[in-house]
């Protein structure tokens, strides 16, 4: 519904984007980090979300995270449409921000190891498994 914060999952997964020590809390510079993303975000999903029934359609989706600064190719941005969007195929205020928090999770976490960008990163999998697991 329409103003009734965020979910857990939500929640959990901006804490842990913004949770730099991994101490599953944040500091105050850590909040003040999320708290301009979370307006940016929630300002980009106004903007696209033009009729302001609290959802955004796949294409309005693609607009909306391109216009966040994410630079993704139509595969991706399928994908992401498909995870996200609900069985009437919308995606929700919610759901645009779980995916926006993942997508800045998993985009800083590869820049982190890919110091040189060249546009491959390296891990190993222990390193992949909790960075993907907590996010």
């Amino acid at each position: 519904t329409k103003n009734a914060g965020f979910s857990k999952d939500v929640c959990r997964s901006m804490v842990a984007m913004m949770d730099v020590d991994r101490s599953g809390k944040l500091g105050f510079e850590e909040f003040k980090a999320l708290w301009i993303d979370i307006r940016q975000w929630k300002a980009v999903f106004k903007l696209y979300d033009k009729d302001g029934s609290g959802c955004l359609s796949p294409f309005e989706l693609r607009q909306a995270l391109n216009s966040a600064g994410y630079r993704l190719n139509h595969h991706i941005l399928n994908i992401l449409a498909h995870r996200y969007s609900s069985k009437n195929g919308l995606i929700s205020f919610d759901d645009y921000m779980m995916c926006a928090v993942r997508l800045k999770a998993m985009i800083d976490m590869f820049k982190e190891r890919d110091p040189d960008n060249s546009n491959t990163a390296t891990f190993t999998l222990e390193e992949w498994v909790e960075r993907t697991l907590y996010s």
